[in-house]
């Protein structure tokens, strides 16, 4: 029988409770920060743990471990991305020290169970309550502005969220809890469901209707006598879950019927189910180790059929798993589960139905099923602070599933095992570090980098990139620096080294292209754009027009129009226009624009007049400045999108002068200088946007005067999404001449 040791908690469940409590404000653990601080503190909480005894740590390894442990390390080293598949094992490594610390915690002194699960009861109400006050005080703008986010700043993260919250706030009701906990858990039962309710979060309230029916299955004795009443509960609560679920179940219908949607995009469901058919496919390609932890959005561009259709994850846990570690992890992942919930259920069935513990029991089984749900449907587990409570809460309930009779003595861990568990956790510490550092780095560099400090920003990404030699970010930006410092030698060799990381990354062989494009390396620029097209040729609509510009430019005239028209053949005119195109990449529709007129020429010098006919007019569609906004909508009249508010900016200060121009500046600037005079303006095309929901640089050409005095300007903006929509964020730089590429 166990025995409490002292009055005080063990150092490592607080580290525990702690990073539960945290983890949430990092980006739902997602930041650089949050990820390190997850991995330092579970890492030095396990070293604790070991050193001291409480609790008694790590537990001895079962068969079933020792195999998945071999299967993970067996697919990390086929990984198609060695960035990703380092940081996504520190994660596994730090949520198995967290399960385990809790299963131990508990066994060891039955007060971590209380401990904990008041922890993630806390952390859940502050969520909910900051979320629920920034919801209606005004989201910041944006995409879902109009949806409860909280700090993770997606609805279906937060639904996920609020589903464990919610186990943990009815887990703690019973009447063994003191009156401010269970008021903490009243509260709590009253805001998750209303936090769920403003998700807007379909999946989210059909996994809450399969949880409480599994509640309803294992504590059948409580509500049988009282049946008709219960069961037309549970039949308004159905109808008003298929009510909330809307047009997606009749989206889903279609799409899987024969005959049904070929292309994805119309409704999110067709979008979904368009990426898990690529996920299959995936897994028949690669069954036995998989595409290698966390390199699930590199294999999916190789798949990927559909143009602006893609994702960093399945939107299944289960086929994601199967895809990034292979078949037999995933079978053995969805074994354990359910022995663990089955083995939980039926330790809680053996006691008295009034007891408390098997009350709290049942509940944290149905809570933990519904997360399953809801995780065959989106991406929670994305999220490490939703992935820790899960696991924390699956150590509370596999902690109470064995019969103390049944717990062995502890035995003193021998010090080869000892000095090799903390070899272990300080290499998994170092590791996380050095990636901090690196991460941290980069953003210094960028910074120099935008401030024009050249020098600094090299000698920042240099360290960065000698601290995490697989960093993508490193090599990208320390190629643009030494590019704009002048050595486009020095840019292509930073290029290439995300070769030796990630040779199947199309990105890495974009990045070369890019970098050999602009120091005039035609040949060497065309074969990394070619590789970057066969790998991923929906992709982004980026490598074929670098494919052809580098074919343009060595004179293969037959080869680029050939590259065009198969691009035009897979990102129509009409794709890249669709609203989906663009919120994902607003400025494809521009690039396409530049392409055209490098077409045009092309079919001019090879005697083709109805190809260069068609390509000028796409290039004239297309460049046209779009008044739509990126992913978020506002209703300001010339001010809905970049595009817009540059050309309200010019038609003011055509029409009134500088008074009238400067309404749509974020800050107080400078003139534009357009030499002497005040000239009327005219936005005439746009040559390129970079940027997304929030923020874009776009450049385009300006012509200046009237019609039979009309220059032509090349300028530079930079907008800024606000609550009062687009604005400039500065004044328009204006270059001489009209915009080269």
């Amino acid at each position: 029988m166990t025995r409490t040791e002292s009055r005080l908690f063990p150092l490592p469940v607080v580290l525990l409770a702690v990073a539960l409590i945290g983890l949430p404000w990092a980006d739902g653990g997602r930041s650089p920060a949050g990820q390190v601080a997850l991995v330092l503190a579970l890492a030095a909480a396990g070293a604790m743990a070991l050193l001291t005894g409480r609790p008694a740590w790590p537990p001895r390894l079962t068969p079933l471990f020792v195999v998945g442990v071999l299967l993970i390390i067996a697919s990390a080293f086929h990984t198609l991305l060695w960035d990703r598949t380092i940081q996504t094992v520190l994660l596994l490594s730090a949520y198995v020290v967290a399960g385990s610390l809790t299963v131990r915690g508990v066994r060891d002194d039955p007060r971590t169970e209380r401990a904990v699960l008041d922890t993630c009861l806390i952390s859940g109400l502050l969520v909910v309550g900051f979320g629920i006050v920034w919801y209606y005080r005004g989201s910041e703008p944006g995409f879902y502005a109009t949806v409860l986010v909280g700090p993770f700043g997606y609805p279906n993260a937060m639904a996920g969220f609020l589903l464990l919250a919610s186990g943990a706030a009815v887990a703690s009701l019973p009447g063994d809890r003191s009156r401010l906990e269970r008021a903490a858990a009243v509260v709590g039962c009253a805001l998750f469901p209303a936090g769920l309710y403003l998700t807007r979060s379909r999946g989210a309230v059909l996994a809450a209707c399969v949880g409480v029916l599994i509640w309803a299955l294992l504590e059948r004795e409580r509500w049988w006598a009282r049946r008709w009443l219960w069961g037309g509960t549970a039949a308004l609560f159905v109808a008003g879950g298929l009510y909330l679920m809307g047009h997606r179940l009749v989206g889903l219908l279609w799409f899987v019927w024969p005959g049904g949607a070929t292309e994805g995009g119309d409704t999110s469901v067709q979008w979904r189910l368009s990426i898990l058919k690529w996920t299959w496919a995936m897994i028949r390609d690669h069954p036995w180790v998989g595409v290698g932890p966390g390199a699930f959005s590199v294999a999916l561009t190789h798949y990927q059929q559909i143009p602006y259709t893609s994702g960093e994850n399945p939107h299944n846990l289960y086929l994601e798993i199967a895809a990034e570690y292979g078949l037999a992890v995933a079978i053995l992942a969805g074994l354990a589960l359910l022995i663990c919930l089955a083995r939980a259920a039926l330790a809680g069935r053996r006691l008295p139905l009034a007891h408390a513990t098997r009350t709290r029991r049942m509940v944290l089984v149905a809570a933990l099923a519904a997360f399953a749900t809801h995780n065959g449907m989106d991406l929670d587990w994305s999220f490490p602070a939703i992935a820790l409570t899960s696991v924390v809460l699956l150590g509370l309930t596999v902690a109470g599933s064995r019969h103390p009779s049944t717990e062995r003595p502890r035995r003193r861990m021998s010090p080869i095992r000892t000095a090799a568990v903390l070899l272990a956790l300080a290499v998994v510490a170092g590791v996380a570090a050095a990636r901090y550092g690196s991460a941290v780095l980069v953003t210094q560099g960028r910074t120099e980098l935008a401030a024009g400090h050249v020098a600094g920003a090299e000698k920042n990404l240099v360290r960065a990139r000698w601290l995490n030699p697989f960093s993508f970010s490193a090599h990208y930006w320390l190629a643009w620096t030494r590019l704009r410092a002048g050595d486009p030698q020095g840019a292509l060799a930073a290029a290439e080294r995300t070769l030796w990381s990630a040779p199947q990354d199309p990105n890495a062989h974009a990045l070369v292209g890019e970098m050999a494009l602009a120091g005039g390396h035609w040949e060497a620029a065309t074969a990394a754009y070619r590789h970057a097209v066969e790998l991923a040729p929906a992709a982004h609509l980026s490598y074929h027009a670098g494919l052809v510009e580098a074919l343009a430019s060595l004179g293969r005239s037959a080869e680029s129009i050939h590259a065009y028209e198969r691009v035009a053949s897979l990102f129509t005119p009409e794709r890249v226009l669709t609203s989906e195109a663009r919120c994902l990449a607003p400025g494809d529709r521009y690039l396409f624009a530049r392409m055209s007129r490098i077409a045009a020429r092309l079919y001019e010098q090879v005697a083709d007049p109805a190809g260069r006919q068609a390509a000028t007019a796409r290039a004239a569609l297309l460049a046209r400045p779009d008044a739509r906004g990126i992913c978020a909508v506002t209703d300001r009249p010339g001010q809905t999108s970049p595009e817009a508010v540059i050309g309200s900016f010019w038609r003011g200060w055509t029409e009134g002068g500088w008074p009238w121009a400067e309404r749509y500046l974020l800050h107080p600037t400078r003139r534009p200088d357009l030499g002497t005079g005040s000239q009327p303006v005219r936005l005439a095309w746009i040559h390129s946007l970079l940027g997304g929901e929030r923020s874009a640089t776009v450049r385009y050409e300006v012509e200046i005067g009237n019609a039979d005095a009309r220059t032509i300007r090349c300028a530079r903006t930079v907008t800024r999404f606000t609550r009062e929509g687009w604005l400039l964020s500065e004044s328009p730089s204006l270059e001489p001449g009209s915009c080269k590429p």
